[in-house]
């Protein structure tokens, strides 16, 4: 799907709910499990959708860069971070050739579904931004979610495997790269989850080189 079409799924998510979206208001379980223990810094959500990670992100002391494609998914984002009274760098960008300006000590790529190389490469460039002892998480579908799951994109051509982030997370020490098992009843990705089990992949990663002084 290219940006027009999902600024027009964020469309129909606003006309039928006021401020509505399209995703859960609050970040994967797993993420937020990771995430918690960490000193705050600057923190990159690339393919931000309506920004549940970021608000949430900054929400706990981290300045926050989120970036995504549909101008429409940023302002349901905005607003959301509005109304939780946080500031957050929204830009507006591609995620396959979008460059930042820094580095930073946090980058998440959450449910970002494109061709396997094409979700290679974004997760091989955002690893090159990590600053030395930054994380990376990558959270998406995993194949078995077709065959054993629930929700999700139906192509399996752009769902994500172990193997696939384990080579994509290349340089990087891998603290894991799983399989895990989600409820979506108390860890739903949208409105849309009716509380069935589906099968996600994570990738944590470190970015174990020193600094250059």
């Amino acid at each position: 799907m290219d940006s027009e079409a999902w600024d027009e799924r964020y469309r129909e998510a606003r006309s039928t709910e006021e401020g509505g979206g399209l995703w859960s208001t609050r970040p994967h379980g797993k993420l937020q499990e990771i995430v918690a223990p960490l000193n705050p810094g600057a923190a990159l959500d690339l393919a931000t959708g309506d920004g549940r990670n970021a608000v949430w992100l900054a929400d706990r002391g981290w300045h926050v860069t989120a970036v995504d494609f549909s101008a429409e998914g940023l302002d349901i984002a905005r607003a959301r971070g509005t109304a939780e009274g946080v500031a957050i760098d929204w830009q507006l960008g591609d995620a396959t050739y979008w460059e930042p300006s820094r580095s930073y000590e946090l980058i998440m790529i959450t449910y970002l579904h494109l061709g396997e190389a094409s979700n290679i490469s974004v997760i091989r460039r955002a690893a090159q931004w990590l600053a030395p002892g930054g994380t990376l998480l990558v959270i998406g579908h995993d194949k078995e979610n077709l065959t054993r799951g629930s929700g999700g994109p139906q192509d399996p051509d752009i769902l994500y495997s172990p193997g696939m982030l384990r080579n994509a997370a290349e340089g990087l020490r891998i603290i894991t790269a799983e399989q895990i098992v989600r409820n979506t009843a108390a860890d739903p990705e949208g409105p849309q989850d009716e509380g069935h089990d589906a099968v996600d992949t994570l990738l944590h990663a470190i970015n174990s080189s020193a600094a250059v002084n």
